[in-house]
């Protein structure tokens, strides 16, 4: 950790916020190591002679000003300078150190050491001529990060390198007072009623239910909050019927929420945070990629070395090439893919190679959106880990088999199933411990007693041998013989083993081939010399049975010769009393052997001890002993380990958190969530995919950017941007500034398509997604010719004769086919839409028709107006959640696909006025979600007859593509056609 000490000459002056003590006292109720006022946090700060240690965080807001973070053992201060006297610093919030902090302080730190930490609680008190030495400590905080600069070879700033991290701050600042203006025209979404999950109506919890009051809906994914009520924020998790769910920011009482009132949207400021912590990673060169300020700016990069590696899916010659430039690029490097032309599939096979690799980061796969991260997840091998980040309300069905706290949850269920009867085992190590302790005490009386036993053994003999006679001098002759020939048997049977290996190694030798007859006659002296050794041996064994048998008949002898002698009966009684004591003992210290055996865990239980002969068991006895000495501390550690670990593993599985991002392979997480979760703080990556780059802003594509080494942004220029030209257009007024501009109205990918040198650009072309008269015109129109389709799928449709159909209105009366204005401001950014109702009766009732021939289907249409008429329509037909998944505009289907696209123009007008339609891409989205049949819906005179010249132009190819190609029918053809086969079959 970089860090240095800055030595203050005098002291750091505190000024409490005005609701910071209120704020301290109730944060230390639920994290008792915080400080709970601030004369404890000033004696704290005080304490720590080292120096407090200290950094600086940028501006969460547009405009804002920079803080200073102070971190204490358990918390962290965030400090402004006290306005306008700028001697002393504003206490604004104090919170419990996090993961985040942690990771912040290990890239480098100032530990302030001024004279004194004092606490003035306004700042009136505030001494004249205090300093708060703000240009000293910016000074230094700059010094380190410019020294870890040059540690990680990062290149100094270009001038153009300045200018672009300024436009794009400013950028961010622009789409801040955007989205806050557009949320402030928005209307507010009145409600009836709440309901809490579970159905509980107290307590408090995040997520709640609010019954809507009319026809309009927030739609997922926006921040709303309770009006009038600041606090209680959140997003919107589900939009389904005349009901939204809303999981808080902050658990909230039910008690404490109007059960009527109203959702308003709300900025969500957290994007914009991270924006500018991205930005200024960039601009103090700690990005972890050295390369990536020179490919965005000066479009300089690093060459690609070629490389052969092979996925483990087949992939065609554009998807190939993709592959081994992505594995192999420096830097940054484009993918082009068309709707159908496989990103989704090339994507996977990079992010599996690339970990693969086995590198130390693991590989991130992000998006703008939940579903085109879940999209890429299933397809990943099953070999590798894969975590997705995320809120599991919020992530799709194919992401949430991947979900971190999914993944912990069963992690702790299977530690827990697989460690359970571990710690039970281990439960006896403390009762074994206890066994041996009194094994130890049996063996020490043991050892007593066998050597008084010996002792007294000893004086019983002497005692018959002063009055045995000749009977103990047989005794003494046979004892001695019995030991002659003993020893005389033990060297024959040594004799015998080494005649028995010789013998052996000549037999081998015999059999070798050629000289083997060599070896003949010393294996034959070698049989004699064993079967001789083999004689004698059975001669003494015989020998010392006899001589055995003997004495143990001399010893009966000599016993009832002396047995009532009172010296030998005295002493023989003594021998026989300690005898029995020491069976006892050596009893007592086998049935603890047996114990602690027992207590032990499985595996670590030693061989039993052999009981049946004294010497034996004595000794068994003192290495069992021996044995847990020395492994019961151990044993004992490992169960204290294993019982810690298991009740810790217990509670709350989000301690698991922390072990499965450390060992994922693939990473998931939208772009923002890449920084604000805090499990992903400190993570580093070696490779950023970047799906539907062609969407996202480059404020948003830079948040994961700057984590990973390199970068692929896979995506469609030619699809949807973040923000439409007719938007732009009409903001242009209040942000002028035309780098900004440019900024808003183009995406990361758009604006670096053309501008990175051809080997850093890898464009997809075989579609095989729709239908090739489809496909054909998409090429034509969006991407010069070049989209192929090697695949073709025959067609069955009972209303159209070919994949690619426009039913016309343009022959119904103006008053029947003409648009309506809205009567609210309910699309993007608070305009007015239109709506078309003689559109919508017939895509409704086509929608019908092809849901009940269980066809899948979408409904897609330019305005939000226009969708809510049909969905209510189809609504009392069709299951209303089926119509909340397929009804809806254009943004909300990019990257979507059904079979049937049921698509309307909505504007008719007799002046050619086709609003923000003019966005040719919204019709390259629109059209490419289909699979198998292209319904257009509309009034073709209107739009071939557009204001605008490019729309035109488009609508007028599209006539003669359908012309030539497809099938153009009219409106009350269709309609008629679908009341004949309701006759025919009650299906339409």
């Amino acid at each position: 950790m970089a860090f240095r000490t800055v030595d203050l000459p005098g002291p750091v002056i505190l000024v409490p916020g005005a609701s910071l003590e209120g704020q301290m006292r109730q944060k230390a109720q639920d994290h008792p190591g915080l400080p709970t006022d601030p004369l404890r946090l000033a004696s704290d700060l005080n304490s720590r002679g080292d120096g407090a240690p200290a950094t600086f965080s940028e501006p969460r807001r547009g405009g804002g000003d920079r803080s200073l973070l102070v971190h204490g053992g358990t918390y962290l201060v965030r400090l402004f300078l006290t306005k306008p006297h700028q001697g002393s610093y504003t206490i604004a919030a104090i919170d419990p150190l996090r993961m985040r902090d942690h990771h912040r302080l290990s890239q480098g730190c100032l530990l302030l050491r001024p004279t004194e930490w004092r606490v003035c609680y306004d700042v009136r008190e505030v001494p004249q001529g205090s300093d708060a030495y703000w240009p000293r400590l910016t000074g230094e905080w700059l010094r380190i990060g410019d020294r870890l600069a040059t540690e990680r070879g990062a290149p100094a700033l270009t001038a153009e390198q300045t200018q672009f991290l300024d436009t794009v701050g400013r950028l961010i600042d622009a789409s801040e007072a955007i989205t806050t203006d557009s949320a402030r025209s928005t209307e507010p979404y009145p409600y009836a009623s709440v309901g809490s999950t579970g159905g509980q109506r107290h307590g408090t919890r995040a997520v709640y239910e609010f019954r809507l009051a009319g026809p309009r809906r927030p739609e997922e994914g926006a921040c709303v909050r309770i009006r009038g009520r600041s606090g209680y924020r959140g997003q919107v998790t589900r939009a389904a019927g005349a009901s939204v769910t809303v999981r808080f920011d902050q658990p909230v009482d039910w008690a404490h929420i109007d059960q009527q009132g109203e959702l308003e949207i709300t900025p969500n400021s957290v994007v914009y945070a991270r924006q500018r912590e991205a930005v200024a990673l960039l601009r103090a060169r700690q990005a972890r990629g050295t390369g990536l300020l020179p490919a965005l700016v000066d479009h300089q990069v690093r060459g690609i070395r070629p490389v052969s590696d092979a996925p483990a899916e087949e992939l065609d010659d554009d998807q190939l090439q993709a592959f081994r430039k992505a594995v192999a690029v420096e830097d940054v490097l484009l993918v082009l893919g068309p709707p159908g032309t496989g990103k989704t599939r090339t994507i996977s096979q990079i992010a599996a190679g690339t970990a693969a690799a086995g590198l130390p980061d693991p590989v991130l796969v992000t998006s703008h959106t939940n579903r085109a991260v879940d999209n890429v997840l299933s397809r990943l091998p099953r070999d590798l880990v894969v975590v997705r980040v995320g809120s599991e309300d919020r992530t799709t069905a194919e992401g949430r088999p991947f979900l971190m706290e999914r993944q912990a949850a069963e992690l702790r269920g299977e530690i827990l199933r697989v460690t359970g009867p571990w710690k039970r085992e281990y439960a006896g190590v403390g009762v074994a411990g206890q066994w041996a302790r009194e094994l130890g005490g049996r063996l020490d009386r043991l050892g007593f007693l066998v050597a008084e036993e010996t002792r007294l053994r000893g004086e019983l003999a002497a005692a018959r041998r002063a009055v045995g006679g000749p009977a103990q001098t047989r005794v003494d002759e046979l004892t001695s013989e019995r030991l002659r020939t003993e020893r005389a048997l033990g060297r024959s049977g040594r004799r015998t083993e080494r005649l028995t290996r010789s013998h052996q190694a000549a037999r081998r030798r015999r059999d070798w081939w050629l000289i083997g007859f060599l070896f003949g006659l010393p294996a034959l002296l070698y049989d004699r010399r064993l079967a001789a050794a083999h004689q004698k041996n059975e001669k003494l064994l015989a020998a010392a049975t006899r001589i055995r048998d003997a004495l143990a008949e001399a010893e009966r002898q000599l016993d009832a010769v002396t047995r009532d002698i009172p010296a030998v009966r005295a002493a023989r009684k003594a021998a026989q009393g300690v005898e029995r004591r020491t069976a006892q003992c050596r009893s007592d210290g086998c049935t603890a052997a047996r114990s602690a055996r027992e207590s032990l865990p499985a595996g670590e239980a030693p061989s039993p001890v052999r009981e049946t002969e004294p010497e034996t068991c004595d000794r068994d006895l003192a290495e069992l002993h021996d044995r847990l000495a020395r492994r019961l501390p151990l044993l004992a550690a490992r169960g204290e380990l294993l019982g810690a670990w298991h009740d810790a593993v217990s509670g709350a599985s989000e301690q698991l958190h922390p072990e499965l991002i450390r060992y994922a392979h693939v990473i998931a997480a939208t772009c923002i969530g890449t920084a604000s979760r805090p499990e992903l703080s400190g993570v580093d990556f070696e490779l950023a995919i970047v799906d539907e780059a062609g969407q996202i802003g480059m404020a948003d594509v830079l948040v994961p950017l700057v984590r990973a080494r390199r970068a692929v942004l896979v995506g469609d220029h030619q699809q949807l941007p973040p923000f439409l030209d007719s938007e732009v257009e009409a903001w242009g007024k209040n942000v002028g500034d035309p780098a900004v501009m440019k900024l808003l109205s183009e995406s990361a990918l758009e604006g670096l398509v053309h501008r990175l040198p051809k080997t850093h650009v890898v464009p997809l072309t075989h579609q095989r997604r729709m239908p090739s008269v489809i496909a054909d015109f998409i090429s034509s129109s969006f991407y010069d010719g070049k989209l192929s389709t090697p695949v073709e799928r025959g067609h069955r449709d009972p209303l159209f004769r070919s994949p690619f159909a426009f039913v016309d209105t343009a022959r119904l009366p103006p008053a029947e086919r003409y648009e309506k204005e809205a009567g609210r401001r309910d699309e993007r950014w608070g305009q007015r839409g239109c709506i078309n109702p003689a559109e919508a009766r017939l895509l409704t009732r086509l929608a019908a028709f092809y849901h009940r021939n269980h066809t899948e289907w979408a409904v897609i249409v330019p305005y939000k107006a226009q969708k809510a008429v049909i969905a209510a329509a189809l609504s009392r037909v069709i299951d209303p959640e089926q119509v909340d998944l397929n009804v809806g505009t254009v943004d909300s289907f990019q990257g979507g696909e059904r079979d049937v696209i049921l698509y309307g123009f909505t504007r008719s007008n007799h002046d050619g006025r086709v609003g923000f339609l003019k966005e040719l891409r919204r019709a390259n989205v629109a059209f490419t979600r289909v699979k198998r049949q292209l319904v257009l819906v509309g009034d073709m005179d209107t739009l071939t007859g557009a204001r605008d010249t490019r729309f035109r132009e488009l609508a007028r190819s599209l006539r003669g593509h359908l012309v030539e190609h497809g099938d153009i029918r009219q409106y009350r053809e269709i309609s008629d056609r679908l009341a004949d086969l309701a006759d025919e079959g009650g299906r339409a």
